[in-house]
C-alpha cells in the first residue's frame, strides 16, 4: 500500500495539533483533505494524528463529491508521518461506512480503540473504490480526544 498524507502530515495544516497537557483535557479538531491526487484501494490515506497518551473520544465526517463507495478509518500502523514504509489501516471508527453520508463512530467502537501509546498515532482512511483526484473532492473529519 501506498501511502498519501494529508494538510497534516505535509506541514501545511492551518492549525497546529492541540496536546492535552493534563488528564482529562479534551480537544476537538477539524481536518480538510482535498483529493488533490488519486487515493486507490491500495492507498491509505493518512488524514489526522492522535496525540501520545490520548483517546478519541468522537470522530465523524462528511465528504463532497466523492460519490456512493464504502470507506475504512481507522488507526494506521508503523511511524506517524512516514510516507516510505508500507503501512496498514483498520476500521476501529469506520467500518465500509459510506463516504457520501455523514456518519459519526458508534460510541462502543471509540472504546474498544483504546489509548495511543507514548506514540504519535495516525489515523487513516483506505477506500473500496478509487477516488480520482479532484479540486472539488473533500472529506471533512472532526476528531475528538482527550488526555
Amino acid at each position: 500500500m501506498s501511502t498519501k498524507q494529508s494538510a497534516f502530515f505535509k506541514g501545511l495544516a492551518r492549525t497546529p495539533m492541540p496536546s492535552p497537557f493534563k488528564a482529562g483535557d479534551g480537544h476537538t479538531v477539524l481536518a480538510s483533505h482535498v483529493f488533490l491526487e488519486d487515493v486507490l484501494t491500495t492507498d491509505v490515506l493518512e488524514l489526522i494524528p492522535l496525540p501520545p497518551g490520548c483517546r478519541v473520544t468522537g470522530l465523524d465526517f462528511v465528504t463532497e463529491n466523492i460519490g456512493a463507495i464504502n470507506i475504512n478509518i481507522g488507526f494506521m500502523s508503523g511511524v506517524s508521518g512516514d510516507a516510505v514504509s508500507v503501512r496498514t489501516c483498520g476500521a476501529e471508527f469506520v467500518a465500509a461506512g459510506a463516504a457520501n453520508v455523514a456518519a459519526s463512530t458508534a460510541l462502543l467502537s471509540l472504546i474498544n480503540a483504546g489509548i495511543a501509546s507514548g506514540e504519535i498515532r495516525s489515523i487513516g482512511l483506505v477506500p473500496a473504490a478509487n477516488i480520482t483526484l479532484g479540486s472539488t473532492k473533500k472529506i471533512h473529519t472532526r476528531l475528538q480526544f482527550a488526555a
